[in-house]
């Protein structure tokens, strides 16, 4: 196998990494040992070891123990939470976020969190914000959320409406009055809606990473209707956000045009189907 000149160690991890995620090595399988991959890529044992610390540091391999090959990782239990991914976004000297999603409860707590974190002096400020956030619209009958055994009920669709607009209101909000508060000196906040619903989550951040969560359908009872009732309710829910990091020096050219078409997926979206979306009731 060829193995590009510089740096090897990337090349190594990011072979191995795609075996992970294509799903020929599977969590708890062992990688072949250290000399088995370093006749395999034709590298030193040095650069066999700086690979696998990539992946560990990633989370796709466990710890280990000392002198036994080293095993891949249940993903699921290192998985992070949206707010680690922001947290860390904003600690970027030029912070951006390019959103696809349901809605925004999360992100807008995150945001919320890292914005009282500036607010209080606890991070430094960036120097620029930027987010972009495509959501459902506000007209559309969305087939989901729907009432069970009654998809001519409104009442879900209502409570997804407003939950939209509460949850992206908040999250301008937060941001703009960073703005008016001169604490950050260049802020950017657009949301627009799409006449559809989304079957994943996506998050791409500071142009460098992406997060995709995908939306399954569960059932659940929906209380809290002005008429007091309780319904049943089949919606979108999403367990765990899937990072995909984009390293320029360690990311196969693949990894890097998907990222790049997603992006354009989302810019095409956004200039030629997107709409502002009206967040007042």
């Amino acid at each position: 196998m060829e193995i590009p000149e510089h740096p090897r160690y990337r090349s190594v991890a990011d072979d191995l990494r795609r075996q992970i995620r294509d799903g020929r090595l599977t969590p708890g399988d062992l990688l072949p040992k250290q000399q088995q991959l370093q006749r395999r890529y034709g590298v030193g044992r040095g650069t066999v070891q700086s690979a696998l610390q990539v992946l560990r540091d990633e989370g796709l391999l466990d710890e280990g123990v000392p002198g036994r090959a080293a095993r891949v990782a249940n993903q699921m239990a290192n998985l992070q939470p949206l707010a680690y991914y922001i947290e860390r976004a904003f600690s970027a000297r030029r912070v951006s976020l390019d959103v696809w999603s349901l809605d925004t409860e999360q992100l807008s707590r995150a945001v919320q969190n890292e914005a009282e974190a500036i607010r209080r002096g606890r991070r430094p400020s960036p120097d620029s914000i930027r987010v972009r956030v495509l959501l459902p619209d506000l007209t559309t009958r969305h087939p989901f959320p729907r009432a069970v055994g009654d998809p001519d009920d409104i009442r879900p669709l209502l409570r997804l409406r407003h939950v939209i607009r509460t949850y992206a209101g908040a999250l301008e909000h937060a941001l703009t009055l960073l703005a008016e508060e001169r604490l950050v000196e260049r802020v950017s906040v657009e949301i627009r809606g799409l006449p559809t619903i989304p079957g994943e989550k996506r998050y791409i951040i500071n142009d460098a990473e992406m997060i995709t969560g995908y939306y399954r359908l569960r059932e659940t009872r929906m209380h809290n209707n002005p008429d007091g009732a309780a319904i049943d309710v089949l919606e979108l829910h999403s367990d765990a956000l899937f990072p995909s990091p984009l390293d320029a020096n360690g990311s196969s050219a693949l990894e890097r045009a998907r990222f790049e078409q997603i992006k354009v997926w989302f810019e095409s979206r956004w200039e030629n189907i997107a709409a502002p979306l009206p967040l007042g009731d």
